[in-house]
């Protein structure tokens, strides 16, 4: 949706409000989904899920492209938010079924980046065919590629590496997999990672997912090509800078938890300088601009460096569902905020206008409310499990943090 957002507004006659429950419901959805699918998995394996992800994803486009007013727009979004929930912690599970140590850090870093080839299509190739074939076309074309992917997951995917003994774990039943999911909230680790990802993620989902052309075109007055060319280079900055973040991860692990108060620092200071500098800004420094927000998703792949070395392969699932609940339900709040924001802006000034300079300057900078949350807490976790490995007497064989 985020190049599609201008175009769903003109199609479905919406408020900012309207506009960003299209990918709030979505996300919201999402992350109500990740603790179930987290317990799922744990019982179930990856493949299988994500064979139904893909084929709900399928489903959900394929509503998207028929629907005639914005309530099965949203519906068909929603679907698309429970496709997704079962993909990305599966597709975590299969890597850590693979790879162990420092080699899983880096591949799950190098696997979520190849993942962002997503947002290129979304940015490049999808808007070409959103603006010459329609809205449709458009996403009837995602809805078959979709449907693509589940028959090569089918032909080409393995749960584990079965040639290594370590990689046979029974699985556990439903009751067994509820039960560790509760363990697993009781760890503050775990709770680190979930604010570890709340934190770090939201950012760039926000502008990424929905904001970001209606800001560069309509307020700052950019072109729809600028706009598209900004969400690719952020994409691609994310194959530089994901990678790093992976091998410090890999090298470094004591210096995980300075990575995240130096990226949330970068990127809560960009939000500051882009509602700060008046009137329209140049160019070449909103795309700097963008890319430091950028940064912020690769960034979230530590949350599940965390877990990973808390918890064991086989409750790993609903570690990760918890986790990655933080940063989308942080996404879905600042998305929503913003929007609202927005609009209370053009109420009290009476602006004919609705996405202006100062209109998203407000909007922008209530999202450093949900950023003040998110380092808080998870600086209050850190603490409370670097005491929980001092109490339990083994600190030997705890992750650094």
């Amino acid at each position: 949706m985020g190049v599609a957002t201008l175009i769903a507004s003109e199609r479905f006659d919406t408020n900012a409000q309207q506009l960003a429950t299209l990918a709030v419901f979505q996300l919201v959805v999402y992350a109500g989904m990740q603790i179930p699918v987290g317990i799922l998995l744990d019982r179930f394996g990856s493949k299988r899920l994500l064979i139904v992800g893909a084929l709900i994803m399928a489903a959900g486009s394929f509503t998207v492209s028929i629907a005639p007013n914005l309530g099965t727009a949203i519906f068909g979004r929603m679907l698309v938010g429970m496709g997704d929930s079962f993909t990305f912690i599966s597709m975590i599970r299969m890597v850590n079924g693979w790879y162990h140590g420092a080699k899983a850090s880096r591949m799950q870093q190098n696997v979520s980046t190849v993942g962002q080839l997503g947002q290129f299509l979304s940015a490049v190739p999808f808007w070409f065919l959103l603006e010459n074939t329609g809205w449709s076309s458009a996403f009837a074309t995602i809805s078959f590629v979709s449907l693509s992917v589940v028959v090569l997951l089918i032909a080409f995917t393995s749960d584990d590496d079965s040639n290594h003994a370590h990689a046979k774990t029974k699985s556990a039943s439903l009751k067994i997999a509820s039960k560790q999911l509760v363990e697993n909230i009781s760890n503050p680790g775990i709770r680190m990672a979930f604010w570890t990802h709340f934190v770090t993620q939201p950012t760039t989902t926000s502008v990424s997912l929905l904001w970001a052309v209606p800001f560069l075109v309509t307020a700052e007055k950019q072109s729809h090509d600028f706009a598209a060319f900004t969400l690719t280079a952020m994409v691609i900055f994310g194959f530089i800078s994901g990678p790093i973040i992976g091998r410090i991860c890999a090298k470094y692990p004591e210096k995980r938890a300075l990575v995240v108060y130096l990226v949330v620092g970068l990127t809560a200071l960009t939000w500051l300088a882009i509602v700060s500098i008046p009137g329209q800004i140049f160019s070449p420094i909103l795309l700097v601009f963008f890319l430091a927000i950028s940064i912020g998703g690769p960034a979230s792949m530590i949350a599940f460096d965390f877990t990973k070395d808390i918890v064991s392969k086989d409750r790993l699932g609903s570690a990760n569902g918890f986790a990655n609940v933080g940063g989308f339900l942080a996404s879905f709040v600042m998305m929503y905020l913003t929007g609202l924001v927005i609009d209370i802006f053009q109420a009290i000034t009476g602006s004919v206008e609705r996405y202006t300079i100062e209109a998203f300057r407000w909007g922008f900078a209530s999202q450093l409310l949900v950023v003040a949350v998110g380092i808080i807490f998870f600086t209050l976790e850190r603490r409370k499990y670097l005491l929980f490995t001092q109490i339990s007497g083994n600190t030997s064989n705890k992750p650094s943090v």
